[in-house]
């Protein structure tokens, strides 16, 4: 079948073919980063009738300037840094309203106007994020883990602890406002990995 033979993660083949107008190359992107990109997005605007718009606008942005993509190792970190300035792009929209002002509050995202286009070290960021998160305190790690690594909503969470939701979105909350004390303006290449790998 087709899907089993599409990984996780498009080759540089595919990157090549995608670059020189291949349809099916972009259709295989398209499979393995449509989900990502859609629960990446959904993380930083928390609305899902934003997020298909959002994910359709990144893949015609790189569809419409894939011919200027010289690198192919960097393409994942290309694809995100474009749906996270996308989402920017959203969000300094809608910093009026105050459902989005409380939200970019509580996360503590920097929206500034140099964009982001570099590849990121995942394998330093997975050794530091590692080591900040054996630092939690013991329930806030476990939270955590729970909320970025095993996928349980917070909802979720709460029911298995014995906690209320609020508790739980504190404890996260925390934990961001904790990680990104710690990757200072490396954080957006921190919370791409979170989104991207755990």
């Amino acid at each position: 079948m087709k899907s089993e033979k599409i990984q996780d993660r498009i080759d540089e083949f595919t990157v090549r073919k995608f670059v020189y107008g291949d349809m099916r190359a972009f259709d295989n992107i398209y499979f393995v980063y449509n989900t990502k990109l859609s629960k990446f997005v959904y993380s930083l605007v928390k609305t899902g009738a934003d997020v298909e718009e959002i994910v359709q606008d990144v893949f015609v942005k790189i569809w419409e300037n894939r011919e200027k993509l010289k690198t192919f190792t960097s393409f994942e970190s290309y694809l995100f840094a474009i749906a996270y300035n996308t989402t920017v792009s959203l969000l300094r929209k809608r910093l009026k309203e105050s459902q989005y002002i409380e939200y970019v509050k509580s996360v503590q995202i920097e929206i500034d106007d140099s964009g982001t286009s570099e590849s990121y070290d995942w394998e330093e960021i997975d050794k530091k994020l590692n080591l900040l998160i054996e630092k939690m305190p013991a329930r806030q790690k476990e939270v955590f883990k729970m909320k970025h690594i095993e996928g349980f909503s917070y909802k979720e969470i709460a029911g298995n602890l014995g906690l209320s939701v609020n508790t739980i979105e504190n404890h996260i909350v925390k934990a961001h406002k904790y990680l990104k004390e710690n990757f200072g303006k490396n954080y957006l290449s921190a919370l791409l990995f979170i989104h991207l790998f755990l």
